[in-house]
């Protein structure tokens, strides 16, 4: 009976070491699955940060660059490209520091479209800046109005108050390459002109150089008001804008967009490669 009484002692113990060694090889199984899915997690997420800090610095350098290249007074594309080599080399060094490789193929000025981006196929009906008190000034050039839309395909700008109502808003389109106009507030057209060279002036009432009877009447439909610009189908005008004035929170603001470039950035390690172009207006954007 004793040696019956001591093997059976002996299995219980066996199985309750058989038990606890199930239990630390599964503890340590997920410890292992947990930290390899935090070092995955880790490493995505560095790439993100890599990527969006490489696309924010990109984007400054050619802003910068621009700023650079128009000192004399006049465009300098030299400078231009030598400004933003430079910065790729800096840009690689220190990159390289971190085990990334970073390089920048940059592109020419282009003529820039009325959308979101600045590219033909950007987005069409976008907001320009919103939570406006005030706009010191706002002008367009649309020089050349074989590369704007006709009346089918109008483009608009449009002032909206903070309740989506429209404040003030102008269609315009090619008509017999001239630039037809049309201006109208909540509940009727201001006026129709026309432009011959594609120079208006909203904030000052001006087309072509002269003041225009009664105006674009911009600062009246938008005064004491808090408002965003937006503008719809951008993809059927080509041409640069400026505008101007203070948000809401009386902070000022500065936005034009003369020309766009669209390099392309790419950033690789032993572990993943990552291109990105990105279209950049110029001078540059909000202020």
């Amino acid at each position: 009976m004793k040696k019956l009484d001591d093997s059976a002692q002996l299995l219980l113990i066996a199985g309750f070491a058989v038990g606890i060694g199930i239990v630390v090889l599964t503890v340590m199984l997920n410890n292992v699955i947990y930290a390899s899915n935090i070092a995955s997690e880790s490493s995505i997420d560095t790439s993100r940060y890599d990527i969006a800090n490489a696309i924010q610095i990109t984007t400054e350098a050619h802003e910068d660059a621009y700023q650079y290249a128009i000192k004399g007074g006049s465009f300098d594309n030299d400078s231009f490209v030598e400004y933003l080599g430079n910065y790729t080399d800096k840009a690689s060094s220190n990159y390289g520091i971190s085990g990334l490789t970073f390089s920048c193929r940059n592109s020419n000025l282009s003529k820039a479209y009325f959308t979101q981006s600045g590219l033909a196929d950007g987005k069409d009906d976008w907001t320009l800046v919103e939570n406006i008190k005030i706009t010191n000034l706002f002008a367009l050039s649309i020089p050349d109005t074989s590369e704007l839309g006709n009346e089918s395909n109008r483009v608009t700008i449009q002032a909206i108050n903070i309740s989506g109502n429209t404040l003030w808003s102008m269609e315009f389109y090619n008509s017999s390459g001239k630039i037809n106009i049309t201006i109208s507030d909540q509940s009727s057209i201001i006026g129709n002109y026309q432009s011959n060279t594609g120079e208006i002036n909203i904030t000052s009432d001006l087309i072509d150089g002269s003041g225009i009877i009664p105006g674009f009447r911009f600062s009246d439909r938008t005064a004491g008001k808090e408002y965003s610009i937006n503008i719809i189908n951008g993809s059927h005008a080509i041409g640069t804008y400026f505008l101007s004035g203070n948000l809401s929170t009386d902070q000022p603001f500065t936005q034009a967009r003369y020309w766009v470039v669209n390099p392309t950035i790419t950033m690789s390690s032993r572990e993943m490669v990552i291109n990105r172009t990105i279209p950049i207006s110029l001078p540059g954007g909000v202020q």
